[in-house]
């Protein structure tokens, strides 16, 4: 159950031999009685089920966080944080309004297909009168 892989500075680690599928993993997550890795227990990580959208705000608010600013796609820019070189700014400052431009078109299509699912409703309920 346990497997030992040499280190390059010398000693060894220690991995975990899934049961179901024999992978060597790190960690073995357990759901009910079965102790498995994350791929034959069905595990995903969050970001994996986010979209494109999700994402950009995501890192809309990593570079915000770096940035000293609030986090929040729709909270006002703040100034350059001291010590922080002017092209460096500029280059996140950059990244950051590409970032809130895709977050913002995600959200208005998001929006427009809702606007569009009550519609159809509206629809059915105005034929079935």
């Amino acid at each position: 159950m346990l497997e030992t892989t040499p280190c390059t500075l010398g000693g060894g680690r220690q991995w975990f031999c899934c049961p179901t599928c024999s992978r060597r993993v790190a960690v073995l997550y357990g759901r009910g009685r079965l102790f498995a890795c994350r791929r034959c227990n069905g595990l995903a990580h969050t970001s994996q089920g986010e979209s494109c959208d999700d994402r950009a705000a995501r890192r809309a608010d990593r570079i915000r966080k770096q940035l000293g600013w609030p986090a929040g796609i729709f909270n006002g820019p703040g100034g350059k944080p001291k010590g922080m070189h002017w092209r460096t700014c500029e280059q996140l400052l950059a990244q950051h309004d590409n970032f809130v431009g895709v977050s913002l078109a995600g959200m208005a299509r998001k929006l427009g297909l809702l606007r569009g699912q009550f519609d159809d409703i509206e629809d059915a309920a105005s034929s079935s009168k």
